[in-house]
């Protein structure tokens, strides 16, 4: 097995390769101007290196991290977690990561967590609260889903579906 001790990256990849670091990135990305064979052999070290594309470098670049924060009361109740395995099944369909955060059921828990969700590393949140917290000018959409007492799970799953797509036409 390979030593894991570093990281492979663009920069190392280029040293490999004798290309440069552009070049490396484009026959990545698979941009036009790279010749196939090229593209091959900086494709096959990456293959070779396990090399993975540092996903906060991309979404600096894109100004997008695919990352979606979700608030929930707490994960070990079967509702939430089961609103919870959805939510991340739409965010996976739909080439997303979730963040996820507790708010332990406390209102001043909740602005805490959309607080810190607001310094850039996600597209949105989704929260899940009984009331609906005061919304403030943030970086990002917010969506509120209301917990009620004699909610269903179809009914939240609806939510949950309804939520997820509204958010990512904010987004975009």
């Amino acid at each position: 097995m390979k030593n894991l001790e570093s990281i492979m990256t663009l920069k190392e990849l280029s040293r490999l390769s004798g290309f440069s670091v552009s070049t490396v990135s484009k026959a990545l990305n698979n941009k036009l101007d790279i010749s196939i064979n090229t593209k091959k052999i900086i494709k096959d070290i990456a293959l070779e290196h396990n090399y993975i594309p540092n996903t906060f470098a991309v979404g600096l670049r894109k100004k997008r991290t695919q990352a979606v924060a979700v608030i929930i009361p707490q994960a070990n109740t079967n509702l939430y977690s089961w609103f919870l395995f959805n939510i991340e099944k739409l965010a996976n369909i739909n080439g997303y990561r979730i963040v996820l955060f507790q708010s332990l059921e406390s209102p001043s828990r909740e602005k805490e967590c959309i607080k810190n969700s607001n310094d850039g590393s996600v597209d949105g949140v989704i929260l899940l609260s009984k009331t609906k917290p005061q919304m403030q000018d943030y970086n990002h959409p917010i969506e509120f889903i209301q917990i009620t007492e004699n909610q269903s799970q179809e009914q939240l799953e609806k939510y949950c579906v309804n939520s997820f797509n509204a958010l990512l036409k904010n987004i975009a």
